[in-house]
């Protein structure tokens, strides 16, 4: 799918027709980047609109795409950037504005079924670890191992050298399995 998406998407570019670039990058690569944008963001919200502003940015650019990398080198890339935005954005918001010790009339204090099913499996423990990681750090190791990236086409993506990113993730898999274990979950 890859192949003929990039094939039919560098034709469609050579033409001028953007919408139909558009439209093959967003099938070819939509769900994709969704998931990419969920495990980095951790909130639907954010990652719906991350999603949406991934490919609005991807419409204003298109004229400027070179094609040294792939396009979806180049979504990847600008999903990225967007994902640490957001996520310096609502750091800085939550330092601004502190927690309330209590929940406002009406709320309900209970988490939802679907957040419970999380924590309970593998994936709540794993996101808890992986939300302990610096930003730069949880987009490298997503990349490899949720997204199976090359070290070089992270390169393009992060506009950083592959080893640095490699040396990264190397330096995170010890941090995380340590983490796993302080809750309970046995490594294989």
């Amino acid at each position: 799918m890859d192949e003929s998406a990039e094939t039919a998407a560098r034709q469609a570019l050579a033409k001028g027709e953007r919408r139909m670039v558009l439209d093959i990058l967003m099938r070819a690569y939509g769900d994709l980047l969704y998931r990419h944008c969920a495990a980095m963001l951790r909130d639907a919200a954010l990652t719906d609109e991350t999603h949406q502003t991934v490919f609005v940015q991807a419409w204003r650019d298109l004229e400027r795409f070179k094609g040294d990398s792939s396009f979806k080198s180049w979504l990847f890339a600008i999903a990225r950037h967007r994902c640490l935005d957001a996520l310096k954005i609502r750091r800085r918001f939550f330092k601004r504005f502190e927690a309330r010790e209590t929940l406002p009339d009406g709320a309900d204090p209970s988490p939802s079924a679907e957040a419970k099913l999380a924590h309970a499996s593998l994936g709540g423990p794993l996101s808890r670890c992986l939300d302990k990681l610096t930003p730069e750090v949880r987009s490298a190791v997503l990349l490899r191992y949720r997204e199976g990236i090359s070290y070089t086409e992270m390169a393009d993506i992060a506009g950083e050298q592959a080893g640095t990113l490699q040396r990264r993730v190397a330096r995170a898999l010890p941090a995380l399995r340590a983490c796993l274990e302080a809750q309970g979950v046995a490594s294989p």
